[in-house]
Parts: structure tokens; C-alpha cells; sequence
């Protein structure tokens, strides 16, 4: 039996169903009267100054829709064999396909506040890095002590460990080394599809008490991350990033990422966006 098969059977299966809600739900939102519609606009301007007077603070969020791939990925181990390329370092392959990787000798005079002056460099260096040139700086993931560099696949950026190159650095400036994460074959499943606005991902995540009073919306971004996983590949989708920062409480001054699918609206956790292909538990990351 031809399980291979089988598994794309499933995959193609499970887009096909989700393209389908999610086409119904377009074709009943369209079909909606100008009043409904005008509404519905009125009801999205009293929740964002409802967000307000709970003392979440942001910046006007833009209601502009997108458009986004399906896109698949293979899960191979194509990268080991390419480990053997790099230098100065030593490097260990992980069974989840990342690598880890500590200098023989600390990259020095790494500046916090720049670091891409410096680690553009090393990114771009194939004895260092492999296919650093396909990624770059990311200052909005990166903090005091990691430095974030993503892929860039189709049109977008990736926004998921395996997708991301992420540097150790010491508070006087040395970088020891790197965990890398690389998607190999990355194709797109269908024509592009329409997303959400940023507003709308800010609203149905308030709705859903995703976000918590005296509360701070650092930045949001849309990027790829992963929706579901087969044994050989996985499939990533447009999703609204949104980074929070709580003013108060036990998470004060803790950035927290939420993740809301630019598709559907659906809030993506690691808890409840659990998929089950082809008997294979995977979840969104």
C-alpha cells in the first residue's frame, strides 16, 4: 500500500474542506444587505473603544484586507546532510529536523541594540550558516539575549522555530552560538486567498478574552506559521501575529505572543488547535 499517497490524500482533503468553510463563510458575509454590513462596522468601532476603556492601549489598526498562500513544506533531513559544510563549530541534528550549534570561538563586539551589523555577516557566510540567505533580521521576535532571524518563503516571512535562525547572546556582547530551523520545498497549494484585517484579528481576539485589561499591543505582523503536520510535510497559513505586553499582574513587562488564523478568525493555541491527520496529533506552532 502506497502510504505516501494515502497522506496526501488526507492532506489534500483536509485543505479542500477548509477552503470550502472558508468560502461559505465569504459567500455568506457577501451576501449580507448594506445595513447588516453598516452594523457590523458600527459594532467593530464600539468593541475597539470598549478596548479602550479597559485601558488597552494601540495604535489605530488598519482595516485593510490581505490575501495569503496555503503553503506545504517537506519534513526531511535534507539539512544533515549539509552539516558537514560548516566550520568552526560544533553542531548537533536534532530528531525534530532543528540543529543546535556552539562556536568554537564567540563571535565578539555584538552590539544589542544593532546586531544585524555584525550578524549579517555570519548569516550570510555558508561555512557558518547554511542558507543564511534565505533569511533576515527580525528586531520585533529578537530580545536582549536572543537575536531572531526568519525565513522568507513565497511572500512572507515565517514566523515558527522551524522556520528561524535564533543567537545566543551574552550581556557583554558575545554571541556562542545558534539553533537553526529550515523549511525545504517550499511550494504553494492553490491561489492566493483573501485574509482578514489586522482590526479584525485585534477584535476577535478581545472578544474571545485573549487579551487582558491594562494591557499594552506592542506590534502586530502577519506571517506564516504552521497549521498542521504529516509524517513527510507540513502545511503553513497566514496568521495574525499579535505580541501583548500585560501593564500589571503576574506577567507584567512579559511579552506574549497570540496567534489568530488570518483565514478563518479562529485563536490558534497550542491547547485547542489540535489536528488530527491520518492519525497524527499535530498542533500550530
Amino acid at each position: 500500500m502506497d502510504f505516501r499517497r494515502i497522506e496526501w490524500l488526507f492532506l489534500v482533503a483536509f485543505i479542500v474542506i477548509d477552503i470550502f468553510l472558508f468560502a461559505a463563510f465569504q459567500r455568506d458575509t457577501s451576501g449580507e444587505t448594506d445595513t447588516t454590513s453598516a452594523r457590523s462596522a458600527d459594532s467593530d468601532t464600539t468593541i475597539i473603544k470598549e478596548m479602550r476603556a479597559d485601558d488597552i492601549t494601540f495604535s489605530s489598526p488598519s482595516k485593510k484586507v490581505g490575501e495569503g498562500y496555503y503553503i506545504s513544506t517537506s519534513n526531511d533531513d535534507s539539512i544533515k546532510s549539509s552539516l558537514t559544510s560548516l566550520s568552526d563549530q560544533t553542531v548537533r541534528y536534532r530528531t525534530d529536523g532543528t540543529i543546535s550549534s556552539t562556536f568554537k570561538t564567540a563571535i565578539t563586539g555584538v552590539d544589542p541594540k544593532h546586531p544585524d551589523k555584525t550578524l549579517d555577516t555570519v548569516v550570510n557566510n555558508g561555512a557558518l550558516v547554511l542558507n543564511g540567505t534565505d533569511y533576515y533580521y527580525n528586531q520585533q521576535l529578537s530580545s536582549r539575549n536572543t537575536v531572531v532571524y526568519t525565513q522568507h518563503v513565497t511572500d512572507g516571512q515565517i514566523y515558527s522555530r522551524y522556520g528561524e535562525i535564533r543567537f545566543s547572546l551574552t550581556n557583554d556582547g558575545q554571541v556562542t552560538g545558534y539553533e537553526q530551523g529550515y523549511l525545504a520545498n517550499v511550494a504553494t497549494l492553490r491561489e492566493k486567498t483573501e485574509t482578514i484585517s489586522e482590526r479584525k484579528a485585534l477584535i476577535w481576539l478581545y472578544q474571545y478574552n485573549q487579551i487582558a485589561n491594562n494591557t499594552k499591543i506592542v506590534w502586530t505582523k502577519l506571517a506564516y506559521t504552521r497549521y498542521f503536520t504529516l509524517k513527510n510535510s507540513s502545511v503553513y497559513i497566514p496568521t495574525w501575529v499579535i505580541a501583548v505586553k500585560a501593564n500589571s499582574g503576574n506577567n507584567a513587562g512579559v511579552l506574549q505572543l497570540k496567534h489568530v488564523n488570518a483565514f478563518t478568525g479562529a485563536i490558534l493555541t497550542k491547547d485547542s488547535n489540535v489536528k488530527t491527520v491520518s492519525g497524527t496529533s499535530t498542533t500550530s506552532e
